[in-house]
């Protein structure tokens, strides 16, 4: 099961059964075969899972009189996905071993794309944002690509890899260009310092970023590769406008779960349609105040449970920094990251 998952988790979008991947199978898969145990074993996390996600029902009946029922369909799926995935945490304990070969298998795959195949731009077709000389991996995108390769950094340096990983993972890391993972990365290296009471990997991830910033080669004219790009930086605001508009007006329960693309008239077609440049946003928007409130109360589970434990919550201090500009608390690889690292 373990391969299964590894070469589930590199294909990633390359190839998609409408929206369900096949890491989605797979770990529904799992899901349904670790059943028995999730319900049995002691999850201080479970409660505030379903508690969340009865907030998120309770909101989609509510979108029922709002939309389309197979538009808050879709929204329900995603709902289910949310639960599934998360619910995993702990009972994947076994499968430690498929986050390295995942992480350094992400990054060996973007650097053999930026070699052979650096014009990615012919995504466009498929309603992926065109990328020039770029890391966009299987993911087909540098921020999301970025934050899993963060997260190997992490898994890399607390276990005591072998630096050669941990350089071959930077460099993929740097050609991403995203600008969200430098600042997950050197922030994630900031609490290992504070942590282990040691300047070294302030110093050194304070080193690389600068470094990073002044050596990234300039092989393209695209937008992409220009750190100084003001492009992106007021669409990401305009987005964050637009959450917060949505929730304004329907702050208690929201517009219902994952229904933003119809809330906001997206093109359904459009992935950047489907949510907002933040996960936390997108939370109060689609299920308001009281979603906020449960999904608080989840994270804060989630941090208690990571106390204990280096990898982890360095993992969930870079996740919550990407998250506030790409939705990366519920993208799929992340939260299966997660429950690999959740402890039994």
């Amino acid at each position: 099961m373990n391969l299964l998952l590894i070469l589930a988790f590199l294909v990633g979008n390359l190839y998609k059964f409408s929206h369900v991947s096949p890491l989605d199978l797979v770990v529904l898969i799992i899901w349904i075969l670790k059943l028995p145990k999730i319900l049995n074993r002691t999850n201080k996390l479970l409660n505030p899972i379903l508690a969340f996600g009865i907030v998120g029902v309770i909101s989609l009946l509510i979108a029922l009189f709002r939309f389309e029922p197979s538009q808050v369909a879709i929204g329900t799926t995603y709902l289910l996905r949310f639960l599934i995935y998360s619910s995993l945490s702990g009972v994947l304990v076994q499968s430690i071993k498929v986050i390295p070969v995942v992480g350094i298998g992400t990054a060996i795959l973007g650097i053999l794309q930026y070699i052979f195949i650096p014009d990615v731009r012919f995504l466009e077709y498929w309603d992926w944002d065109p990328h020039y000389y770029r890391i966009v991996g299987t993911l087909l995108d540098p921020g999301f690509t970025g934050l899993i390769l963060v997260l190997t950094l992490v898994f890399i340096v607390i276990n005591n890899y072998h630096k050669f990983w941990w350089v071959i993972v930077y460099v993929a890391l740097a050609l991403t260009y995203s600008r969200a993972s430098y600042l997950a990365f050197f922030t994630a290296f900031t609490w290992i310092s504070y942590q282990r009471k040691s300047w070294k990997y302030f110093i050194v991830s304070a080193s690389c970023v600068l470094l990073t910033v002044f050596l990234l080669p300039r092989w393209s004219d695209g937008e992409g590769v220009k750190l100084e790009r003001t492009n992106s930086v007021w669409a990401r605001i305009e987005s964050w406008k637009t959450a917060w508009k949505i929730f304004s007006n329907n702050s208690i329960i929201g517009v219902g779960f994952n229904t933003y693309r119809y809330a906001q008239k997206a093109s359904p077609e459009s992935h950047a349609g489907a949510g907002s440049d933040s996960s936390i946003l997108l939370v109060v928007a689609t299920t308001g105040v009281l979603g906020l409130l449960f999904y608080l109360r989840y994270l804060k589970a989630l941090w208690k449970l990571s106390t204990q434990h280096l990898a982890l919550s360095t993992s969930l201090i870079a996740i919550f920094v990407h998250s506030w500009f790409l939705n990366s608390l519920f993208y799929p690889a992340v939260m299966l990251w997660i429950a690999l690292l959740i402890p039994a």
